[in-house]
């Protein structure tokens, strides 16, 4: 018989250690290519969000990110990839998809099954734009008591996590505080004054 998925606080400490490795590795993945701000693209694939596995009982993260950089540098980067996950005993597998005369040339490095990750897939693009995505295997527990756990019913777009930018170097950190959104982005609008 199969031990029971963890709960409350189980739940949370074992899901945390679980995100604070995988993002972890990612960070710095991220870093061997730049460790300036790479964009986010969407709130649903920032990393945190418990995501339901197909088995019941379930729940993983899925993760992207991406950057310009320069396109001439591809191959080099390419390199880096394979290296640093065959440094972290990874099996990459690399592969071309496109011919050298077309704009969408892309290179990707895929890991399948490895580690933390049911899929890691780094593509860089011609013009220089890289893509990391991620998402990790799946572990015991509900991914909706997590996801209260985490987040207390709090709209997360209201600035609870970052929505357009973040660098591999900034920390991490795990859960929200209600009230307290750490990400507002001040609005660029200003009020004029109205003349006498």
């Amino acid at each position: 018989m199969s031990e029971p998925a963890p709960s409350g606080s189980s739940l949370f400490d074992e899901a945390e250690a679980n995100y604070l490795r995988y993002r972890g590795f990612v960070n710095e993945l991220q870093s061997t290519l730049s460790t300036e701000d790479w964009e986010i693209g969407q709130l649903g694939v920032y990393g945190m969000q418990p995501v339901e596995c197909d088995e019941a009982g379930q729940y993983r993260f899925d993760l992207n990110r991406s950057i310009a950089l320069d396109g001439a540098q591809r191959e080099a980067y390419a390199d880096t990839v394979e290296g640093f996950l065959s440094d972290n005993d990874m099996s990459p597998r690399r592969s071309v998809l496109g011919e050298d005369d077309q704009e969408g040339q892309l290179i990707q490095v895929t890991v399948r099954d490895e580690g933390d990750f049911s899929l890691l897939l780094v593509e860089i693009r011609q013009d220089g734009r890289v893509r990391i995505a991620a998402e990790t295997t799946c572990w015991p527990g509900d991914r909706d008591e997590l996801s209260t756990l985490l987040f207390h019913g709090e709209r997360l777009g209201a600035g609870y996590l970052p929505t357009d930018v973040e660098s591999p170097a900034d920390p991490l950190f795990f859960g929200i505080t209600p009230g307290e959104p750490q990400f507002v982005r001040e609005t660029s609008a200003t009020t004029e004054t109205p003349a006498p």
